[in-house]
């Protein structure tokens, strides 16, 4: 699936005293099984601006397609479009509701109209794509799970409904170290074994480097670069300005260079900073 997005605006109580604009004239497209990352300071639009991509938002002008359609038109083709979708919030857990841990992953799959064998088949196959044994934790109570468990179960009710995009707004927001890398492994794993396009807000900068195909940069709603992962950490003085880091291994790369070390300082990842390093020190 191809989403476009041309002169998006948003205004947040337009026409009132405290009328806001969070976006203003944001143009891109994503195409499918691409990996982008929305990045940008707090404030800066991101979140309002990925709720515009499954129609959880209407723009105040400007259109969002998804393969032409646009999705805030009415009928039926939109509604479906709409479903292909996924939405998974900050802190999704906190959305979890129902007795057992198969009736909440099933609640999508019902709303799509799904009768209860196919559901449960469904929410069998997200569960087990996201490490919970279905058989072992279904019919537990999705608040007996532990921090990660919830996150986990919250990420394979949006699954269930086998979405060919999925938004992710910080994922991994609240987690520990373990819980933050097994979540993005398996999201990056989740993503190669469905084929499934990714539009990801994060904050932490070296999963960006790690993970993106490219990424976007907002900044007071506004769109200002939209470039792959060097690309755009390339810019460093730029990303300062807006209150943004480098990826720690650039952060490295850089003060080494000031101490006259021959690094090479487009490197962004940790992986590529460890054999940069052994490089240039490996010899000593």
């Amino acid at each position: 699936m191809r989403i476009e997005v041309k002169d998006l605006d948003h205004i947040y109580s337009q026409g009132l005293p405290y009328e806001t604009t969070a976006l203003s004239g944001i143009s891109f497209a994503v195409e499918a099984v691409e990996f982008v990352a929305v990045i940008g300071h707090t404030g800066s639009g991101k979140s309002t601006l990925v709720q515009h991509l499954n129609g959880l938002l209407k723009p105040t002008s400007g259109t969002v397609t998804a393969d032409g359609v646009d999705i805030n038109e009415k009928g039926q083709r939109s509604l479906e479009l709409r479903h292909r979708i996924g939405m998974v919030f900050q802190y999704p857990e906190y959305q979890l509701f129902e007795e057992t841990v198969l009736k909440d992953v099933c609640f999508g799959p019902k709303n799509q109209g799904l009768d209860e064998a196919q559901c449960i088949e469904r929410a069998k196959d997200a569960l087990r794509l996201v490490d919970i044994d279905p058989e072992e934790k279904g019919e537990s109570s999705p608040f007996s799970l532990s921090g990660g468990e919830k996150r986990r179960v919250a990420i394979a009710g949006v699954l269930a409904m086998e979405p060919e995009v999925l938004i992710l707004d910080e994922p991994t927001a609240g987690l520990d170290p373990k819980g933050h890398r097994d979540i993005l492994s398996m999201i990056a794993r989740i993503r190669r074994e469905r084929r499934l396009t990714v539009i990801w807000i994060s904050h932490n900068m070296d999963n960006v480097a790690e993970l993106a195909d490219r990424v976007l940069v907002m900044d007071r709603g506004k769109l200002i670069m939209d470039a792959s992962p060097a690309e755009v950490f390339s810019r460093g003085t730029e990303l300062a300005k807006i209150g943004l880091a480098l990826p720690s291994a650039a952060s490295l790369m850089e003060k080494l260079a000031r101490r006259g070390f021959p690094v090479n300082t487009g490197v962004f990842t940790l992986n590529d900073a460890e054999k940069e390093i052994m490089r240039v020190f490996g010899r000593r």
